[in-house]
Parts: structure tokens; sequence; C-alpha cells
């Protein structure tokens, strides 16, 4: 009777070990069929079609909707989240931008000035005034500031102010005297400065004997605040 007990108990422990293997090897094959959700957001529908397609998801829209900063068939959102876990075929639904509407101001904030010139007249609004301020982040010809703001109620040939950035401020120097110096050394102290150089040869009408080939007069004059790459007028007498 022991003998009986001892190998059903046996029995009973190796069908325990085989079930507990087989939802091991289930539980592995439902996790290889599982895949992580791109983040498909800002990007165009053609790009996330192949992304997820590529993921061996499918993608459905849920609708499609106008947006302010969004161009058309953008994606504004979807669901499940990025880098959620599904298995391979459940859908990620999707909702699509149907860009800026011809009431509302479109974005041109980061954009090169020809381009926001170009994005105002397509969505039939007016440029408006165009003021430019030195910038130490922004790239020369980027808009940095618009009014109205983008997404704001316009009316259809209304007009779009923009505030553009002018590139970093120059950087002055302070003009060093050059007036009594020979020609060629004043000429090599411009350029170490990183000015151009203009010479302009004259006769020299002062009554105390002037040296050839020495400046006599400069513009800018010495002292000025003058700014890098500018020109230099040197008057040289013969």
């Amino acid at each position: 009777m022991g003998k009986l007990f001892k190998g059903l108990g046996i029995f009973i422990a190796l069908v325990g070990v085989g079930i507990a293997s087989a939802f091991a090897v289930v539980a592995l094959l439902l996790r290889q069929e599982e895949v992580r959700v791109p983040d498909i957001t800002g990007q165009d529908i053609v790009t996330v079609i192949e992304m997820i397609t590529q993921q061996g998801l499918q993608l459905k829209v849920d609708r499609r909707e106008p947006h302010p900063t969004l161009a058309r068939d953008t994606v504004i959102s979807q669901s499940p989240a990025p880098g959620v876990g599904i298995k391979k075929g459940r859908q990620v639904r999707v909702v699509v931008s149907q860009g800026p509407t011809d009431t509302q101001a479109p974005k041109l904030v980061g954009e090169y000035f020809r381009k926001a010139d170009m994005i105002i007249r397509q969505a039939g609004f007016s440029p408006g005034a165009v003021s430019r301020v030195s910038s130490e982040s922004v790239d020369r010809e980027v808009v940095i500031a618009q009014s109205p703001e983008a997404g704001s109620p316009l009316e259809r040939g209304g007009k779009l102010n923009m505030l553009v950035s002018a590139g970093k401020k120059p950087q002055l120097l302070a003009m060093p005297k050059l007036t009594g110096k020979k020609a060629e050394e004043a000429m090599r102290i411009i350029d170490r400065m990183g000015l151009q150089h203009r010479m302009i040869m004259k006769v020299s009408d002062d009554k105390s004997p002037v040296p050839s080939h020495s400046v006599i007069n400069q513009k800018p004059a010495a002292g000025s605040p003058v700014a890098a790459g500018a020109t230099v007028d040197i008057v040289v007498s013969k």
C-alpha cells in the first residue's frame, strides 16, 4: 500500500512539473508575440504606417481634426501610449491633424523668414510688420515670435506680425590710433583685428614735413567703437 501511495505521489509530482513547464512555454511564446508601441506623435501618417507595419501592428485613424501647429496628416495623439507592450496584430489608434483652419493663425515661430512669409500667403493671410532683433540663441532670419500667436482666431486676409532674429550682436572693438604709423604697420594692425582696410593716398599739406607712406588720417577715429569685419579708411601721405 505504501509503495502505491509513493508511486502515486511521484506521478502527481511529474504531472505538476509538466504542467508548470507547459505554462512557462506558453508564457514565453506570449511574451515573444508582444511588442512595444513606438512613439508616433508628431510624425506624418506615411512614416507612421511604415513604423506600425514593421512592428506587426495595425493602424486605425479614429478621427481627423484641425490643429494650429501640426501640419496636415501629422499624428496628434495615439493609443496605446508609447512604450506600452501589446500583442502583434493589435490596433494602434491615432488622431490625425487636418492642419490649421482658415480662421486660425498658422505657426511661424522657428521657421525661416522666407518660409514663414510663404506659409502666411498660402494660408490666405497677409504679412504684417516685421521687426528684427539680435539674438545669441536663435539663428539669423529665424522667426522668434509672432502676433497673433499660433492657433489664435484670425479672419481670412488678416495680418500676421513677426519678430525675426538678426543673429548675434556684432562684437565691438576699440579703434586704435593709426596716425603717425607707417602704412604697412597700420594695415597689419587692422588685419590682426579682423577688420578691412581701404587706403587713400594724399599729398600732405602740413607745414611740418611728414614721412612718405605714413598715416595722416583715419576713419573711424582712434577710440571709436567699430564692429568686427568693418572697413577702416586710412589716408596715407605720398
